[in-house]
């Protein structure tokens, strides 16, 4: 009968019959753990009411690049030494601790430096490890699909942000960052049910070892802008939406149906199509949705440009993330995604410093118009490569 399951469950694309259940599981941490971060989209509301100039906002907001960027880079280093889960576990416990404590340091510049560094530090361990132990459950048949479906669970936690929204409104500072570090526990809690993946091969120390290849530079280029037009809906669109009176239910709500929709039934299909092809999709639809959500004066115009920013967000990660481990060995595949998650943390997380600057000189309006611009301008760059990879082909 075991035999019989087994074979059933590597037909449906994982490695044996439990690991089915246990990429569920991970799905279910890597919700809850983006729960607790997704919060982050209110703190430039946070950090405002608590008396820091949106310069010093847009700094504290940055600032966590640096953290995160150099734990994902040991990301690969940390999964080679402790363990996969174990590297798992240490990020989502310093998140929480991070994001838990502003409620306590939010007045103080330093101490709130602090709190997101430690925050930066946990959120980049989390996404390379929790990749590296998802993509261990699962075999070649149907890996970019359920790369796609992990990866849902990221943004699909969007909706934390109007439950924050409601909270902070009622009950204050310290039941919205309470509210905030619950789910990391129940996260914690789950990964005691799940068997130890094998460690990556250790090469000393970064442990980059296939990350360090000519040909991913694009995708690594690519995961960057994508991460810029990601963060800029993290920090930034809350407060634009409050300042023109439009519900952030109006934005977060579809982006996330969108998103949903498009990971769990259309990359289905999609799946099979050319990685960099998907890339150029994403992008145009990324510089749309900016595009009506610049134009927007009302929730309706705002739905429809989530709608388009969902689907190009449902795609660029998990099919970036498919992309720099394209033909490598499930050992090899950590130096890679370490480079390519620190890309995208350095797209998230160090632009709101100078975007905030650029909001200071033009507003919130010209800013999108800008940023859809940048978009265009990688979709053309991505178009390009697939073009001349056609007529290598040819």
């Amino acid at each position: 009968m075991g035999g019989q399951s087994d074979e059933a469950a590597v037909a449906a694309g994982f490695i044996d019959a439990r690991a089915r259940s246990e990429f569920i599981a991970i799905c279910l941490v890597g919700f809850f753990f983006s729960f607790t971060n997704n919060y982050s989209s209110l703190l430039a509301i946070v950090f405002e009411r608590s008396g820091h100039s949106l310069q010093d906002a847009g700094l504290l907001l940055s600032l966590f690049a640096i953290p995160a960027m150099l734990a994902a880079l040991l990301s690969s280093m940390a999964c080679a030494r402790i363990g996969v889960l174990p590297t798992v576990r240490l990020a989502i416990f310093l998140t929480m601790i991070g994001m838990g404590s502003i409620a306590f340091t939010r007045e103080s510049f330093w101490l709130s430096l602090l709190a997101r560094l430690v925050q930066g530090a946990g959120v980049g361990l989390f996404l390379p490890a929790a990749m590296v132990y998802s993509q261990s459950r699962i075999n070649r048949k149907r890996f970019v699909y359920f790369i796609t479906v992990f990866s849902a669970v990221i943004p699909l936690a969007a909706i934390a942000p109007p439950i924050g929204a409601w909270t902070l409104e009622h009950h204050g500072f310290a039941a919205l960052f309470a509210e905030a570090a619950l789910p990391s526990a129940f996260a914690i809690a789950i990964t005691y049910l799940l068997r130890a993946a094998a460690r990556p091969s250790d090469s000393g120390g970064l442990n980059l070892g296939a990350g360090l290849q000519k040909r991913l530079l694009l995708p690594y280029a690519t995961i960057l802008i994508g991460g810029m037009l990601y963060g800029y809906s993290t920090s930034y669109l809350a407060a634009d939406l409050h300042q023109r009176a439009i519900a952030l239910a109006a934005f977060y709500v579809p982006s996330s149906i969108a998103l949903v929709a498009m990971r769990f039934v259309a990359m289905r299909v999609l799946a099979s199509m050319a990685l960099p092809i998907l890339v150029v999709a994403s992008l145009g639809a990324y510089a749309a949705g900016f595009v009506l959500i610049a134009l927007a004066n009302g929730p309706l115009l705002m739905i429809v440009g989530a709608l388009a920013y969902g689907i190009g967000n449902s795609i660029m990660l998990p099919v970036v993330a498919a992309w720099v481990v394209e033909g490598l060995e499930p050992q090899d595949r950590s130096g890679p995604q370490s480079v390519n998650i620190s890309s995208f943390y350095f797209g998230l997380y160090a632009t709101p410093w100078p975007i905030a600057h650029l909001i200071a000189s033009v507003g919130y309006v010209a800013t999108e118009w800008i940023i859809a611009a940048i978009a265009v301008a990688m979709m053309i760059v991505v178009a390009g490569f697939v073009l001349r990879q056609a007529r290598t082909t040819d």
